[in-house]
């Protein structure tokens, strides 16, 4: 157990009602008292049953509390959700993810050992649609190993397991509000920016993995989709390249030359390669399109997205 010490775990949702009550009843279906625990659900201006959904559960449970944050942007809907927590550490989950009963006696045994500034954990993949034959689990989760570990400079944890320290959020100002979903538009690198920004700021701060902080994320029907996903991993790359750098004070001229260098290697990827493949390791086409093609389609956006950042 914790002492005088509260976790506030913040679910913020758009427009998905059902799936939001499905990630809020796993909170609550916790083996950890709930006067040690709040629960804040961020309303980000559906227009669905959302409201109603989530005042029956603050009607039934003492410990949930519902805002509305009208500003549309995922990171808006996350600073909202740490503005107004009562906890010493924010957990984040996103509306589609389910938690094990387990989730926050694991998290309350990391903070009482490690006193992290922040912590995490993986996640694995259910589905609610058919699965193609192709689609492996590994794509739709996110391991970073087995053993319990403060992570390395170049490691983040996934936005939708994260617990954070309020007071380092308060003082880093929170999510940058330029990254992160809006609405239906797809953006990332909200909570990669943060992290990237708490190492800048914090140094010495320890970022904490631990395998047996768990939690269950979906993997909706579009996720599964191969024309989907390179345009997802295309968008990624290109938000990174917003606050990472790849190489100290480079040229604009290094990323022209880089982007055409990876797209020809696309090119000869998606023809050459994937027809010379190794069908042990990649039985289907789309198996070399996801683990080999598409990480050059992100690192293509990259390249991309770091020259539009010089030019302009």
């Amino acid at each position: 157990m914790i002492k005088n010490e509260i976790i506030s775990v913040v679910i913020c949702t758009y427009n998905r009602s059902e799936l939001a009550r499905q990630a809020i009843a796993s909170v609550l279906a916790q083996d950890f008292s709930q006067t040690d625990y709040d629960l804040v659900i961020v309303d980000n201006n559906s227009s669905d049953q959302t409201r109603a959904m989530a005042q029956e559960f603050c009607q039934s449970y003492p410990n949930v509390r519902y805002f509305l944050e009208s500003k549309i942007g995922l990171s808006y809907a996350r600073n909202r959700g740490w503005q107004e927590a009562a906890g010493k550490y924010v957990a984040y989950i996103d509306d589609d993810c389910k938690v094990p009963p387990t989730w926050l006696r694991a998290a309350s045994r990391v903070i009482e050992q490690v006193r992290p500034a922040a912590f995490g954990g993986p996640y694995y993949a259910f589905y609610n649609s058919p699965k193609p034959a192709w689609f492996k689990d590994e794509y739709g989760s996110h391991v970073q190993g087995i053993v319990a570990r403060s992570l390395k400079m170049d490691e983040y944890l996934c936005g939708g397991n994260m617990f954070l320290r309020l007071d380092i959020l308060r003082k880093l100002g929170g999510f940058n509000t330029e990254f992160g979903m809006k609405g239906n538009k797809y953006s990332y690198g909200e909570e990669t920016e943060l992290f990237h920004r708490l190492r800048m700021v914090f140094p010495d701060s320890v970022i904490y993995y631990d395998p047996a902080l768990f939690v269950y994320h979906l993997v909706r029907a579009e996720k599964m989709k191969l024309m989907k996903v390179m345009r997802m991993s295309f968008d990624q790359g290109r938000d990174y390249a917003k606050f990472i750098e790849d190489i100290p004070n480079p040229k604009t001229q290094h990323f022209a030359f880089q982007a055409v260098e990876i797209l020809l290697k696309n090119v000869k990827s998606v023809s050459w390669d994937m027809v010379w493949r190794d069908r042990n390791l990649y039985p289907f086409h789309q198996n070399f399109l996801y683990e080999v093609s598409f990480e050059l389609v992100m690192d293509l956006g990259f390249s991309l997205g770091r020259l539009r950042e010089k030019v302009v």
